[in-house]
């Protein structure tokens, strides 16, 4: 199974958030390493492939946490809306 790793800016990204939204995005996330390549499992969590190893995954109707594939690692580099989303896409890819 795929190990899950929180940036320093997803961290930082998470505090921002309102106490709800952040247990929301962690219960999302926790979920994360095993339904990641399961499409059965997955689609439900609304993972999204953006780029070849960058991925989203749905969080809510507003939220977005955004990760990439390094090794057997699922690195959780930022939370945010979908314009966030697209303008972390934007700056790293």
């Amino acid at each position: 199974m795929l190990s899950l790793v929180p940036s320093a800016a997803f961290q930082r990204a998470l505090r921002k958030l309102p106490p709800a939204d952040q247990r929301t995005v962690l219960e999302a996330l926790l979920k994360l390493p095993e339904a990641f390549g399961q499409p059965h499992i997955h689609h439900g969590l609304g993972i999204r492939q953006l780029r070849k190893r960058v991925y989203e995954v749905r969080v809510g109707l507003q939220l977005r946490a955004g990760f990439t594939v390094v090794g057997g690692s699922l690195l959780v580099q930022t939370v945010g809306n979908h314009d966030h989303i697209r303008a972390w896409l934007k700056e790293n890819t």
